[in-house]
């Protein structure tokens, strides 16, 4: 009975930490549904526009310099409870704002709120779960926060049409005050399951923040988690939230909703690769390093059909390659569990919130360098040319060629 206890308490504790990601996942992209009420009511040009969505992104990577060491002293329950209050208080702020300084404020004040979601739960999974299971438990999780995606899309377009934008943050907000005590109370007692972490040689006595700071950015092995992890993630996010639509569109003569349809194809890949990357690693070889050099590599193979090197007009093959750049792009987020097995589990929050760091840079560094060489082209009849997009995806097929080779020298798990 009190392994039954225990076995439904680990379920608990993972629905309730991925509800905190699926919500971080949409507060991330529902800006862009809502653009036209903001541009509407608030007088936002395309320039404040922007400003106003990358704020989320500017706040959550600044913040996982110091999360990392604040999740490893102070654990992931007191931080992850008054974030949530801290972005359920930047919804409100957002959603009641009369001026573009306000609602500016308010997604800075989410996007600090929502920063130590995914971090925090993989710092629950390393204390709390079974060490076997860390890479599966990500992968789920991984998998499960695309719903966030999903809801800030039709649904928010529903709601907003129906009950308004500036009512659906408060509620949104009011969810995120409900999961802050969901978390306080779930995560509440010690920080290990009855000795569920098995001792290692990776186990060392608590550090010092920059003691710990020291030895995980002294290491090689920490520039090579970075190095890979700021390229896919930039890449993948500049494909699928902004470049491969215009291609299709201007390029291939696909039509909004026809494109639209091929892109969610993206989703649906990550949706089932994060997961079965994650099962490969814990259960089959045992490796978590192996399984992303492998997902990697297909990675890399998936983005060199779209350097323009075959023609490809019909949906389907282009349904197909979404498919597996978005499947095996999810087989990257074993790297913070390769990474979690190269330091002591004292600093594992640290270390993963560092690499988390490039992840979230990549997509604020990646998606504007792409939008330099495209505009490096003229464009005819208000549309740039196809060798724009296709020179712009063969960077990122170089760039992300190379990270992975890097990445191949790193120590194994």
């Amino acid at each position: 009975m009190k392994e039954i206890s225990k076995s439904r308490r680990l379920i608990l504790i993972f629905s309730i930490l991925s509800a905190l990601f699926i919500l971080s996942q949409f507060y991330r992209v529902s800006s862009a549904v809502i653009a036209p009420n903001l541009i509407q009511e608030l007088g936002l040009n395309a320039e404040m526009l922007g400003f106003l969505g990358g704020a989320f992104f500017y706040a959550f990577t600044l913040l996982q310099i110091p999360m990392g060491p604040m999740l490893d002293q102070m654990g992931p329950r007191m931080i992850m409870s008054v974030s949530c209050l801290i972005g359920a208080f930047g919804a409100f702020l957002f959603a009641f704002g009369n001026s573009f300084q306000s609602v500016l404020l308010g997604r800075v004040l989410i996007g600090a709120g929502m920063s130590p979601m995914l971090m925090g739960s993989f710092k629950t999974f390393t204390l709390r779960y079974p060490p076997e299971q860390f890479a599966t438990l990500v992968g789920m999780i991984s998998a499960v926060g695309t719903i966030g995606n999903i809801f800030a899309a039709s649904p928010l377009a529903f709601l907003t049409s129906t009950i308004g934008w500036r009512l659906t943050f408060l509620m949104t907000g009011m969810i995120t005050i409900l999961l802050s005590f969901l978390v306080f109370w779930i995560l509440r007692g010690g920080k290990i399951e009855d000795g569920r972490l098995s001792s290692s040689s990776h186990d060392k006595p608590e550090m010092g923040i920059l003691q710990s700071i020291r030895l995980i950015i002294g290491s090689l092995a920490f520039w090579q988690f970075g190095a890979v992890a700021f390229f896919r993630y930039g890449i993948f996010v500049s494909l699928q939230g902004l470049w491969l639509g215009p291609y299709l569109i201007y390029i291939k003569g696909f039509s909004p909703v026809q494109a639209g349809n091929l892109l969610i194809l993206l989703a649906i890949g990550v949706i089932l690769g994060s997961p079965i990357g994650g099962r490969l690693s814990d259960r089959h070889f045992q490796s978590h390093k192996n399984v992303a050099l492998i997902g990697l590599s297909l990675y890399c193979v998936s983005l060199i059909p779209l350097t323009g090197i075959w023609r490809i007009e019909h949906p389907f093959l282009f349904g197909l390659i979404f498919f597996f750049i978005g499947f095996f792009h999810g087989f990257g987020m074993l790297i913070y569990a390769h990474a979690k097995d190269l330091f002591p589990i004292a600093i594992s929050g640290t270390v993963m919130t560092y690499v988390n760091f490039f992840t979230m840079a990549g997509a604020g560094v990646f998606m504007p360098a792409l939008g330099k060489v495209i505009e490096s082209f003229p464009r005819t009849n208000h549309a740039y040319p196809a060798e724009a997009y296709h020179l712009s995806f063969l960077i990122c097929f170089i760039s992300m060629a190379a990270s992975v080779i890097f990445y191949a020298f790193s120590k194994k798990d």
